[in-house]
């Protein structure tokens, strides 16, 4: 009997830089195999990995990694992830991500400079474990290019939307038979509101809210958020004010 496409949002917490914060990549599988989008922090492989088997999928059926974007707190295991499957993971991600994955440009918001100002701002008992994080964010290959308005052939069909803004490669994806979308950092929970982008990791506000307007009228009745997890109240009409500037 064929297995029904699952999906899972997964819960992953670091304390890295003070405070706790969660995180949550998303994990969709059926009996072909599992896709992940994003993958946490540097440091977090044993994390994800338990997080993946805790929802019932071996880790072994991972097939391919869908990226959002750039972030360090989105690509931070990856080379972990691709040594334990031997390589065997199709990594995926938008072409504008691209020479910023595999190393032709510098990450937008990851320079030494920031670096040195996360640092300095943590106490002596976080800085050793925060500084060896910061200088194991990799670079890797990107196996295949998303583009705008494609449908990926996975799991009932995966769609793309470029959402450029909060980096000028980042997506947001459409789960229609599940009506999820996973918004990456597009959309965020804030004591339970819906809300935009982060100003202040965001350098393109002016796109990140013009990307707000493809996100309207989408067949969704839930959106899993890389930072706050699931909101499914008044979806429509929370959208429409966040893309009029409310």
């Amino acid at each position: 009997m064929k297995m029904a496409t699952q999906v899972e949002v997964l819960s992953i917490t670091s304390d890295l830089f003070g405070p706790p914060m969660t995180i949550h990549p998303v994990l969709i599988w059926d009996e072909a195999g599992a896709t992940l989008v994003d993958a946490g922090f540097p440091g977090q492989f044993e994390q994800l990995k338990a997080s993946v088997e805790q929802a019932g999928v071996a880790f072994s059926r991972l097939r391919r990694l869908i990226v959002t974007h750039q972030d360090w707190d989105h690509i931070g295991t990856i080379p972990q992830i691709k040594s334990a499957l031997g390589g065997a993971i199709e990594i995926c991600a938008h072409g504008d991500e691209k020479p910023y994955l595999e190393g032709q440009l510098s990450y937008i918001k990851m320079t030494p400079e920031r670096a040195a100002s996360r640092l300095a701002a943590l106490s002596e008992r976080l800085r050793p474990e925060a500084a060896k994080a910061l200088a194991a964010i990799p670079i890797f290959s990107v196996d295949r290019l998303l583009a705008d308005g494609e449908t990926l052939p996975w799991h009932g069909g995966i769609q793309i939307i470029h959402t450029p803004g909060h980096t000028p490669g980042h997506i947001c994806l459409l789960l229609p038979a599940h009506r999820l979308l996973i918004a990456g950092d597009q959309l965020r929970i804030e004591d339970g509101r819906l809300v935009g982008p982060a100003a202040e990791h965001t350098p393109d506000m002016q796109a990140a809210r013009h990307s707000l307007q493809k996100l309207l009228d989408l067949p969704a009745d839930r959106i899993a958020c890389y930072h706050g997890g699931v909101y499914s109240s008044g979806i429509p009409a929370r959208l429409a004010e966040l893309a009029a500037g409310r």
